[in-house]
């Protein structure tokens, strides 16, 4: 599946079947398939809970636009802002083959 335009919101991402994700202490964690430790973190280095929640919705059932209906539900957010920033999460995970594209 393609990883561009509106097809990402109607796309069931899956963790990569080569890919783990664990939470250790209050960190959520993830190893690729290269063994490359991936952490979330917003821009001042602190844990990113809405980058956290994306990965605890991503069970392989939800589409993406689920998951951005879910994160407007719990956070203050622009649905716009939303969508585009969770688009370019799912896709930065994907090109780090942390999450797989699916119909």
């Amino acid at each position: 599946m393609s990883t561009r335009g509106d097809d990402v919101m109607d796309a069931v991402p899956r963790l990569h079947p080569e890919a783990g994700v664990q939470r250790v202490g209050d960190r959520l964690l993830a190893v690729g398939p290269d063994d490359t430790l991936h952490t979330f973190e917003d821009e001042g280095g602190a844990v990113s809970e809405v980058a956290e929640r994306i990965l605890e919705l991503v069970d392989g059932c939800r589409t993406v636009g689920d998951i951005v209906a879910v994160l407007c539900e719990e956070f203050e957010v622009e649905p716009a802002r939303c969508r585009g920033d969770t688009v370019s999460f799912v896709r930065l995970l994907v090109d780090k083959k942390v999450l797989v594209l699916g119909p």
